[in-house]
């Protein structure tokens, strides 16, 4: 089975692991711009997805990201945009989708909102994924999701 996990947002990632949490791939989301609005290039997603799959049997797993109280109604607009763009992209792989709290993923992993954390803990499991730089930390995110989903489809954390 190949776990793959989403960190959505215009600055997403995505990242695959394999059952024996053996790293894929990760990299950031493909991204298209018109203007002030920008969303996520689903073709691009769908064969990043495929390519992950491989023939395999697969979930992905994304991050539910919604809209916070005090941010604006364009904020808000834009954060719907990428999402429906992510999960329209999966919807083409034609595998199970799960949707997770940051909460929830992250309090399973022992992580808190601290970024660097999720870094930090990326590094450690994946070594040889691309996460070099301060702002890798949308990669990282999204291989502990797929961690996360891996360990959860176990049963080794409380899903």
């Amino acid at each position: 089975m190949i776990h793959i996990g989403i960190d959505p947002g215009i600055f997403g990632a995505v990242g695959a692991i394999d059952d024996q949490a053996n790293l894929i791939f990760c990299a950031d989301l493909p991204v298209i711009s018109q203007g002030k609005l920008r969303w996520i290039d689903a073709p691009e997603l769908t064969s990043l997805l495929m390519k992950a799959k491989d023939g395999h049997a697969a979930r992905i797993t994304v991050e539910r990201s919604q809209g916070m109280p005090g941010q604006g109604v364009s904020s808000t607009f834009c954060i719907g945009v990428v999402l429906g763009s992510i999960l329209a992209a999966c919807q083409q792989v034609a595998v199970p989708i799960d949707l997770v709290s940051a909460a929830q993923w992250k309090n399973a992993m022992g992580l808190n909102t601290d970024k660097a954390a999720s870094l930090s803990l990326a590094r450690l499991q994946f070594p040889t994924a691309d996460l070099d730089r301060k702002k890798d930390h949308n990669r990282a995110e999204a291989l502990c999701i797929a961690l996360w989903a891996l360990k959860s489809w176990s049963g080794k954390v409380a899903a």
